[in-house]
C-alpha cells in the first residue's frame, strides 16, 4: 500500500513534471527512446510520478532528469517483457535472491545471497535483467512504498564478489528506482573482502553511501527483530529458500503484503507482461487459489455449462456479461489505439462490487476497473488497446469478477470491501466470476484483409561493462595473491614456533 505523503507532499507537482519532462526530452519521445508502455505508466499513475519527485525532494528539474535516466535504463533492460519464463531454472532455484519477512519499520525485505552467485555462470546481462525483475515486481505492484535490501554475505568469498554486479545493485536503487530503497544492509563481510568493499566505496557517489550499512550479528537486530531474521543471521525464522514455480504457486511467491495478487487490476498496478507460464489470482485467507491461466477453448465451453450463453451474452447467477467468450480487438493498421467493451448488467437482487482484471496490466487500459452496481444497473467498461502494444500475446485474458454487497458497502469504507473480497469463497452463491480471451484481428481499412498477427517478444540489448570487469579481475587477482601471502606467512610462523620450540628443549636437556 502507499504511503500518504507520496501522495500529499508532491502530488500537486505532479503534472509541472509531465509538462517539463515533455517539452526537455521531446526527442526522445519522438524517437521511440523509451518503451511506449513505461511513457504511458509515467503518464498516467499519478503515485508512479509521484515517486520521483519524492526521490529527489520534490525537485522538478532533478526528478525530469531521473524520469529519462529510468524510463532509457528499463528499456535496454527491457524490464516490461521479462517474465518467470525469460530465465534459466537453474537461476530460479540458486535462492541467490527472495523476499522474506519485514524490518522494523515494516518494509519487506529482499535477501541477495552473496554466496549463492558465481561470475560468469550467467550472462552478465541474464543476472543483471534477473535482478532487477525482481525489484520491479515490488515496485510496481506498491509505488511509493520502500523495501530494506539485505546483501547477505555469509560463507562468501572471492569467487563470489563481483565489483560490477554490487554497484549495479546498489545503482537500482539510487538511480534507477526512485523512492524505493529505505537502506542497503551489508551483513558480514568476510575480512579479506575489506580490500574490495573500498573500491566499491569509491564507486559510489556521498548520497549512495548513505543508504549502504555494514553490519554484524550484534548490529542487524536494530533494523530487523529477531522473529524476523533468518537462523543463520541470529533470528529464529527457520524458513528455508525453496523455488515453487508459478504454475504451484497457489500464494503469493513472498510472504509480505499476502493480499498481492498474481493477477493484477490494469489500473491498480502495473507488472510484467504476461508470461507463458501458468498465473494465479489468490486472495488471503483462502485455501483455494481462484486460477486464471491459459485455458484453451474447451475450457470457456465448460464455464458456460451451468449458466445460458445466447445472441453473445452470457447469463450468469448474478450478471449478464456481453460479450460471451471472446473479446475482440481490430487492430486496423490504417488506424491507431483499438477500442473494445465489456458490458455488465446487474440481474441478481442485491447490489454487486466489481472487479475487472487482466493478464496483462501493463498493455490494456481499463476504465472503470472496480465499481458497484445497483439491482438491475448496467454498465459498460471500455478496454483501450494501444497502437504501440499491437505486437502483444495474442492469448491475453480478462477476469469479471462479482460479489453481493450491502448497500452500506460504498467508496467510504474500503477496507470493508477488501475484508469483503479476500474473506468470500469461490463457491459462495453471493460470488461470480466469468473469464474472456481475446482476439486480436490485424487487417487494413482500405484492403479489408484480416490476418492473424503472431506474437512478437523484443530482445533485449546488450551493454558494454569491459571496465569494471577488468577492476574487479584486478582486484580479485591482488586478494587471491594476498591470500597466498598470508597462507606462507602462517606456514612460517609454524615452522618459527616449531624451532623455537625444539630450541628450549634443548636447553632444557642441557641444563639437566
Amino acid at each position: 500500500m502507499a504511503h500518504r505523503e507520496v501522495e500529499e507532499t508532491f502530488m500537486d507537482q505532479v503534472d509541472e513534471l509531465r509538462k517539463k519532462f515533455s517539452n526537455n526530452f521531446k526527442d526522445n519521445i519522438q524517437k521511440n527512446v523509451y518503451d511506449q508502455r513505461d511513457l504511458d505508466r509515467f503518464q498516467l499513475e499519478d503515485l508512479y510520478a509521484c515517486c520521483f519527485l519524492r526521490h529527489q525532494q520534490g525537485s522538478i528539474d532533478k526528478a525530469c532528469d531521473m524520469v529519462d535516466v529510468s524510463l532509457r535504463w528499463r528499456k535496454e533492460l527491457a524490464l516490461n517483457d521479462l517474465t518467470e519464463a525469460s530465465f534459466p531454472l537453474a537461476m530460479h532455484e540458486s535462492g541467490a535472491i527472495f523476499y522474506r519477512n519485514h524490518a522494523k519499520n515494516g518494509n519487506p525485505i529482499l535477501h541477495i545471497m552473496v554466496a549463492k552467485h558465481r561470475k560468469d555462470t550467467f550472462p552478465a546481462l541474464t543476472v543483471r535483467q534477473f535482478i532487477a525483475w525482481h525489484i520491479d515486481k515490488e515496485f510496481l505492484a506498491n509505488p511509493g512504498k520502500r523495501i530494506v535490501v539485505l546483501i547477505d554475505m555469509t560463507d562468501a568469498g572471492l569467487t563470489n564478489v563481483d565489483i560490477d554486479l554490487t554497484k549495479f545493485e546498489i545503482s537500482c536503487f539510487t538511480t534507477y528506482y526512485p523512492a524505493l530503497l529505505a537502506y542497503l544492509l551489508i551483513f558480514e563481510m568476510p575480512w579479506v573482502l575489506n580490500a574490495i568493499w573500498n573500491v566499491i566505496k569509491k564507486l559510489l557517489n556521498a548520497e549512495q553511501q548513505k543508504f549502504v550499512l555494514l553490519v554484524k550479528k550484534p548490529q542487524i537486530t536494530q533494523y530487523i527483530d529477531r522473529d524476523q531474521l533468518l537462523v543463520h543471521l541470529g533470528g529464529s525464522d527457520t524458513y528455508k529458500y525453496s523455488y515453487v514455480p508459478v504454475s504451484e504457486n497457489v500464494c503469493s511467491t513472498h510472504n509480505h503484503d499476502s493480499d498481492n495478487e498474481s493477477l493484477v487490476s490494469s489500473t491498480e498496478q502495473s507488472s510484467t507482461s504476461s508470461s507463458v507460464l501458468r498465473k494465479r489470482v489468490t486472495f488471503s485467507g483462502l485455501r483455494k487459489s481462484l486460477t486464471f491461466d491459459g485455458f484453451a477453448a474447451a475450457e470457456l465451453e465448460d464455464q458456460s455449462l451451468s449458466h445460458k450463453t445466447v445472441n453473445n451474452v452470457h447469463h450468469g447467477s448474478l450478471a449478464d456479461i456481453r460479450p460471451a467468450n471472446h473479446l475482440t480487438f481490430n487492430m486496423d493498421l490504417d488506424k491507431g489505439d483499438s477500442l473494445s467493451h465489456i458490458q455488465i448488467s446487474n440481474t441478481s437482487k442485491q447490489r454487486l462490487s466489481f472487479k475487472v482484471k487482466t493478464t496483462s496490466p501493463d498493455v490494456y487500459r481499463v476504465k472503470p476497473h472496480t465499481g458497484f452496481l445497483a439491482v438491475g444497473e448496467q454498465i459498460d467498461i471500455s478496454i483501450l488497446l494501444p497502437n504501440g502494444h499491437r505486437s502483444g500475446d495474442t492469448k491475453d485474458k480478462f477476469l469479471v469478477m462479482l460479489l453481493m454487497v450491502r448497500d452500506d458497502v460504498n467508496e467510504n469504507n474500503l477496507d470493508l470491501l477488501s475484508s469483503m473480497w479476500k474473506s468470500v469463497s469461490r463457491d459462495s452463491k453471493e460470488y461470480m466470476e466469468y473469464r474472456l480471451i481475446c482476439d486480436k484481428v490485424y487487417g487494413s481499412a482500405s484492403t479489408g484483409t484480416i490476418v492473424t498477427k503472431p506474437v512478437i517478444k523484443s530482445m533485449t540489448t546488450q551493454f558494454s561493462n569491459s571496465s569494471l570487469e577488468q577492476k574487479v579481475e584486478m582486484v580479485a587477482v591482488q586478494q587471491q595473491e594476498l591470500a597466498n601471502q598470508l597462507k606462507k606467512i602462517v606456514l612460517l610462523l609454524k615452522l618459527l614456533i616449531i624451532c623455537i620450540a625444539m630450541v628450549i628443549i634443548c636447553v632444557l636437556f642441557r641444563g639437566f
